[in-house]
């Protein structure tokens, strides 16, 4: 069984929630599979430099469910768009080989580089647009 992971821009959680019936009409979205909310919070404590705690950590918002979790839509802490705004190059580089090496990825840093670059893409067109990054996961 395959988790896909999805994100795109949506200006609102109203708007966003039509993607998991209509996702062609979100022109603005990154495509990957394996990973949840629980891993992009991960990411955002390790480019932060704190220790990731489930029970601290203001991470992506759940606002859609559907047949007992099997579709998913989170909606990314706007502190969080704002921080992956800001990632240069290098600072790019240093987070996928710390999420790399997280027991909940266990990967080479070159296997989420692109996500976090896509992340960072997403954040900066989110950012000039007023839009919110969202996460839709499907099992």
């Amino acid at each position: 069984m395959s988790l896909l992971a999805e994100l795109y821009l949506s200006k609102d959680d109203q708007e966003a929630t039509k993607y998991d019936s209509q996702p062609e009409l979100f022109k603005d979205r990154e495509q990957y599979s394996s990973f949840t909310e629980l891993e992009l919070s991960t990411l955002w404590a390790k480019m932060r430099g704190v220790d990731f705690d489930v029970n601290s950590v203001d991470g992506p918002r759940q606002i859609f469910v559907v047949d007992d979790g099997e579709r998913i839509i989170h909606r990314l802490p706007a502190a969080m768009t704002i921080d992956l705004a800001g990632l240069t190059p290098e600072q790019i580089s240093t987070a996928a080989i710390k999420w790399a090496k997280t027991d909940e990825l266990a990967c080479e840093p070159s296997e989420v580089q692109p996500i976090i670059e896509g992340l960072v893409r997403l954040a900066k067109n989110a950012s000039a647009t007023q839009r919110n990054i969202y996460l839709w996961n499907c099992v």
